[in-house]
């Protein structure tokens, strides 16, 4: 969990980065709400991924590998993802909102989780 709260602190810092800050809409924005699933998701792909895969190089492959699979069984390609990512880190209020919905999205999991047996 520290993990993962450390990457949204770090997403969360490259929002604040003026230079990002009036890009123009993507023609192939993802909605907000599918784009804080997304999220919420990779995190948790990352996760486990990063618990399970001790060494860099392998946890590398194994989560491009994962996420570029993930992305395509939701129809979204890697650019789409990734001109939706960098606009709402653009857009710094947005994004905060964002990221406590995905935080809210990951404690409910947590929660889940802690009720099974």
């Amino acid at each position: 969990m520290k993990r993962i709260l450390g990457i949204i602190v770090l997403m969360l810092l490259q929002s604040c980065n003026s230079e990002l800050r009036g890009l123009e809409k993507p023609d192939n924005l993802i909605p907000k709400d599918q784009m804080i699933d997304l999220m919420t998701d990779m995190l948790i792909l990352e996760g486990h991924i990063q618990t399970t895969y001790s060494t860099v190089n392998r946890y590398y492959k194994v989560m491009t590998a994962s996420g570029r699979y993930y992305l395509k069984s939701k129809h979204i390609t890697e650019k789409q993802y990734e001109d939706s990512f960098v606009y709402y880190t653009s857009t710094h209020e947005d994004y905060k909102v964002m990221l406590e919905k995905v935080m809210e999205n990951l404690q409910k999991e947590s929660i889940e989780l802690q009720k099974k047996p």
